[in-house]
């Protein structure tokens, strides 16, 4: 129940996924006087898939990671992913703070025999019609190894593969140059790993300015690199919207012609919408923990529960696990 908008969007949100999804049950973590009025107006039918764990505790995004693990373990994001832990729910989404969600599940679910480290991998957007990327890891880690990088595009493939449907996955390191000589020698040992892996089709390196080309179905970089890549995307897409919004307020033809602008501005914010784009999975875990952005709306939050859904159908964490014995 975190997040900057608290119950108000996460509810909204999970009452939509109940009506879009008849198998879909969910169990409401939070404070059940915020929540079971909103669950209470459900037609009965969907009332019964929906429960509540009561907590007034949360973590806030001003609070140190570790204290969920000192004086939280009553906060609704600790309850939740222990639910996950003990086998009653299968997969854990959270709008909170993304240290607190990270340490609290590799405490609680732990990592993938054969992972050293989990990362999280975002769905970035790419010029191809109907077209998604994946980036990871954006932010789990400050330095990575070249076994963990190879770690990050195997599990990256996986999680590709059962999101977006593409067999194999295409999988690129995020480099400095497209040349072989290119990049740190953690960067070269990983594409010398890479290479040899028959479970996905290894492009090479892939330089920051063909991220949104979808030339990639999965881009490989370090948490550090990848935070820094994914924050300057949101960035520039923000920018992006309030350089248009000026120019046609400073141009008097714009204005004129505004009726024909109207849809394909409509179009373009569509396409960049971050609620579309919503749901970073906390991958290499032995359960499924999706991270929804702090701000999103309810639309983004319904993507976030719909990513989890899909995980747990194709059971991700097992298929991880597969590929690293």
């Amino acid at each position: 129940m975190g997040g900057d908008h608290g119950p108000h969007v996460t509810v909204s949100a999970a009452l939509k996924a109940l009506r879009r999804h008849p198998d879909l049950h969910l169990v409401l973590v939070g404070p059940q006087q915020e929540i079971t009025p909103s669950l209470d107006s459900l037609p009965p039918a969907l009332r019964a898939r929906a429960s509540v764990l009561h907590t007034d505790d949360v973590i806030s995004n001003h609070d140190r990671p570790d204290r969920i693990l000192r004086s939280s373990r009553n906060s609704s994001m600790f309850i939740a992913i222990d639910q996950v832990k003990q086998g009653q729910a299968d997969a854990c989404v959270s709008a909170g703070n993304t240290g607190a969600l990270l340490m609290a599940g590799r405490h609680l679910l732990k990592t993938i025999p054969g992972i050293d480290k989990p990362a999280i991998m975002a769905m970035i957007p790419v010029t191809r019609a109907g077209g998604y990327s994946y980036l990871l890891d954006v932010g789990a880690n400050v330095r990575n190894s070249a076994r963990e990088l190879y770690q990050f595009a195997c599990m990256g493939a996986v999680l590709a593969s059962s999101l977006s449907g593409r067999k194999p996955a295409r999988v690129a390191l995020l480099n400095i140059g497209e040349e072989s000589i290119k990049g740190t020698p953690v960067i070269q040992e990983a594409a010398g790993l890479l290479a040899d892996n028959p479970d996905f089709e290894y492009l090479g390196y892939i330089e920051g300015n063909q991220l949104f080309s979808g030339h990639a179905d999965v881009i490989v970089c370090d948490g550090f690199t990848g935070n820094i890549t994914i924050k300057t995307s949101a960035g520039a897409v923000k920018a992006l919207q309030a350089l248009m919004r000026r120019s046609i307020a400073r141009r008097w033809y714009y204005k004129t012609f505004s009726w024909i602008l109207k849809p394909l501005l409509r179009d373009l914010r569509r396409e960049i919408d971050p609620a579309r784009y919503n749901g970073a999975t906390l991958v290499g875990l032995q359960g499924i923990i999706v991270k929804s952005h702090g701000n999103a709306n309810e639309q983004g939050f319904l993507k976030a529960i719909e990513h989890a859904l899909r995980q747990i159908n194709d059971n991700v964490p097992a298929l991880i696990a597969g590929k690293m014995v």
